[in-house]
């Protein structure tokens, strides 16, 4: 049996030690031990000459300790949450009004990841999905409860039943079964999910935001002119999503339900699937605001993360 302090006094011998260490049965514990504490001390070693190697003399005095101080100030002042600027319109009108809205590029201009929007609308197509599919077993089917015939001496295959799965009019092997296509997924993920389907629609120029969600009148035929000045002459798709903060009016509601093109839904309902489904992501300013605070609210009252 070999010796593990004699072997590692020579640094030729390290690799031999070594594979003595991870590859040799003859091995005690404490050669194990003794190797495992000699590696530990020379990969600190390494790092020690190769940060002294590489890193520059720095300079530690109150001067250069107050530059650097200010620098960093002026880089974390360089990096604040920057905003994005998109003009209101005026519902009844569908022009421009002298106001404009403010939308947070954290929330807004996220990189657009479809991944992730096929995750949450697989998630939500799951969650909505009924599952009342079912099959009956063979012990389900009605019928077929005494042997069709004798196990032997009648020269044809021995059955015990005529509900069996193999017959015509039996049971079902392996069916669909009463179950729920819900699966989980992070809060985290879900939140992303919406932050990447409102900034599509940014950046494809198919979000507006109106002033207020409040028609004048409840007749369809009104509602149609409004949604064509907004939508613009130039528009090929039609299909829009109207999203109001709090409660939908009735004369929105009462007005678009006949127009098989235009959904209305509240900000508490947004999804992306209802964002997806619909070419234009009409929101008023009030929607804007309370998305954008459901937005930055912790998921966990403990989590300082949003």
């Amino acid at each position: 049996m070999w010796s593990a302090q004699s072997a590692l006094g020579s640094t030729a011998a390290r690799s031999r030690v070594l594979q003595h260490a991870y590859y040799s049965t003859s091995i005690t514990h404490n050669d194990r031990s003794y190797i495992t504490d000699f590696v530990h001390e020379m990969n600190r070693e390494n790092a020690r000459l190769f940060s002294t190697t590489l890193t520059p003399p720095v300079d530690m005095s109150a001067e250069s300790r107050k530059e650097q101080s200010d620098e960093i100030l002026v880089d974390d002042s360089d990096s604040s949450i920057q905003e994005l600027d998109v003009p209101v319109l005026e519902f009844e009108t569908g022009k421009p009004s002298t106001k404009m809205c403010q939308l947070d590029e954290d929330i807004f201009h996220v990189p657009v990841r479809v991944d992730i929007l096929h995750r949450v609308v697989r998630w939500q197509l799951a969650r909505r999905q009924q599952g009342t599919h079912k099959t009956k077993t063979r012990s389900e089917v009605r019928g077929g409860g005494r042997k069709p015939w004798q196990q032997k001496g009648s020269g044809r295959a021995r059955q015990g039943t005529i509900r069996a799965v193999q017959w015509r009019g039996g049971g079902v092997v392996h069916g669909p079964v009463v179950r729920s296509h819900a699966h989980s997924l992070q809060k985290r993920v879900r939140r992303l999910g919406l932050k990447c389907a409102v900034s599509a629609k940014l950046q494809e120029g198919r979000l507006i935001v109106v002033d207020t969600l409040d028609p004048s009148d409840c007749k369809t035929s009104f509602l149609q002119e409004r949604v064509d000045a907004l939508l613009g002459d130039a528009a090929q798709r039609r299909s829009a999503l109207f999203v109001d903060a709090e409660e939908i009016s009735d004369n929105l509601f009462m007005g678009t339900r006949n127009i098989p093109w235009v959904d209305v839904i509240p900000i508490r309902g947004l999804n992306v699937y209802s964002i997806l489904q619909r070419d234009y992501l009409i929101m008023s300013t009030d929607a804007v605001t309370a998305f954008v605070e459901r937005m930055k609210k912790p998921i966990r009252p403990s989590s300082a993360t949003p």
